[in-house]
């Protein structure tokens, strides 16, 4: 790192406090955004669901669930450059040495619009074969297709905004990414009830004005992120020169650090493809009820992964700052949080599991397999608690490779072989999809919990 800068080069944006006082403060100023960011970050998508559930249509539900799989599966690409930039940026900010955070966020813009061009264009024409390839329907096929590439048209921006995130965070500030979000998901929700069921003169479009509603928030949270970083009223000013500035060696080391969580993503949605197909297999109407199921238990995943960014953010600063007995409290705190918050909706989801899936509207049917998925998946709220906080900590330290390790094993040594063994082999249908998902969280977090407890990330030099 380069000399740190002088205290009038800060961005006028939230700074954390790093003693061991400010500890609960500091991971609850982090969460609490992070929590309300993801959650309404999923609203879009679970606008999408809503509403086209209302359709009564399994196909158009199904085209939704299927197009959304291979759109997260980009979005996790990027999420992995994301992770990268907030850690380096974090470790940075806490040295004091802002020129290296602000060429940082240079350079990670520069990449993440310049892979959201690749990405785009591979998509594009790979819609159909992959839907066809996951076994849909006909019509789910058509519908899918449709439906991911009219959000891919603006992803030139949609997908770098999880970049941009990313370098808010690894300062300190979640409250932008989370305002940003607020932003397009009230833009989403407008455009998709107009849309989808046609107001005034609009005409009902159904699930294509869903993803012309999903794009346009996109690309308008993708715009503010931009304007806000480039203005420096948020961050560090960075400038277009800034950005068009290629830095080969710091853009190298930033995709070599990247290429573990890049694998980890493309291992989990690789895994989460094979899984889908069992899920397939099952019927339209179990799939149809398990993206139900997927979106009500998306909401305590909201919780798990604002600890984890805090976690994320407080151990980088924390170790750039040269205080690693002030990361291992950091973390230890930050648990404390995630199992008392998860472990209560866990209780919720098994209490009232057919309640809250019922609040789609889908068919008795539907409603009936997701209810009783809702209710298994209580029993992966403990082990997903533990699990996002500990590989949050670890990629705060810059070891993106234990967490990889602990996906793959999950992936290929639990799911998969566990899921089709209940669901197909012993004829459990739904039940058994989620039944082997909460074994494999539960192996995760077991073997995860015990490679971070050998300590090697406390070792690790960026």
């Amino acid at each position: 790192m380069g000399q740190p800068a002088s205290s009038e080069t800060q961005s006028s944006g939230p700074t954390l406090v790093l003693t061991r006082e400010n500890i609960p403060q500091n991971v609850i100023k982090l969460a609490v955004p992070a929590v309300a960011e993801n959650l309404l970050q999923t609203m879009v998508f679970l606008t999408n669901t809503l509403l086209i559930g209302r359709l009564k249509d399994p196909a158009a539900l199904a085209a939704v669930s299927l197009g959304g799989l291979f759109l997260n599966i980009a979005n996790s690409l990027f999420s992995a450059v994301s992770v990268t930039t907030t850690t380096l940026v974090a470790h940075a900010w806490g040295a004091g040495d802002y020129e290296r955070a602000r060429r940082v966020a240079a350079q990670s813009i520069l990449v993440a619009i310049l892979f959201a061009s690749v990405v785009s264009a591979a998509l594009w024409p790979a819609a159909t074969p992959l839907l066809v390839w996951m076994g849909a329907s006909e019509r789910a096929v058509e519908l899918g297709s449709m439906y991911m590439r009219t959000i891919l048209v603006t992803s030139l921006l949609g997908f770098p905004m999880i970049v941009l995130n990313g370098v808010l965070r690894g300062s300190g500030d979640t409250r932008t990414p989370m305002l940003i979000t607020l932003i397009m998901n009230v833009c989403n929700v407008l455009l998709a009830a107009a849309l989808v069921f046609g107001v005034g003169p609009l005409p009902a479009l159904g699930l294509a004005g869903a993803a012309v509603a999903t794009a346009a928030s996109r690309l308008l949270g993708g715009v503010l992120a931009l304007l806000l970083v480039m203005s420096g009223k948020r961050f560090l000013q960075i400038g277009l020169h800034d950005i068009l500035r290629w830095e080969r060696q710091l853009v190298a080391y930033m995709v070599r650090l990247s290429m573990p969580t890049a694998g980890e993503a493309l291992i989990m949605r690789l895994g989460f493809i094979l899984f889908m197909r069992t899920v397939s297999a099952v019927g339209e109407v179990a799939l149809a009820a398990h993206q139900i199921a997927v979106n009500v238990e998306s909401l305590s995943f909201m919780p798990g992964f604002g600890l984890s960014v805090a976690s994320t953010t407080l151990v980088g600063q924390s170790l750039g700052a040269n205080k690693p007995e002030l990361a291992e409290e950091s973390i230890r705190t930050t648990m404390r949080f995630s199992l008392a918050v998860m472990g209560a909706l866990g209780v919720v989801f098994a209490l009232w599991g057919p309640a809250l899936a019922s609040l789609f509207g889908s068919t008795p049917e539907v409603l009936a397999l997701a209810g009783n998925a809702v209710r298994i998946g209580a029993l992966e709220q403990l082990p997903i608690a533990v699990l996002m906080v500990i590989a949050g900590s670890l990629r705060g330290a810059g070891d993106m490779r234990t967490p990889m390790y602990a996906t793959l094993a999950g992936t290929f040594l639990f799911r998969v072989p566990l899921v089709y063994l209940f669901a197909i082999v012993f004829g459990w249908g739904l039940n058994g999809v989620w039944l082997g998902t909460a074994v494999d969280w539960t192996a995760r977090a077991a073997l995860i919990y015990f490679l971070f407890r050998r300590g090697a990330w406390k070792k690790i030099r960026l």
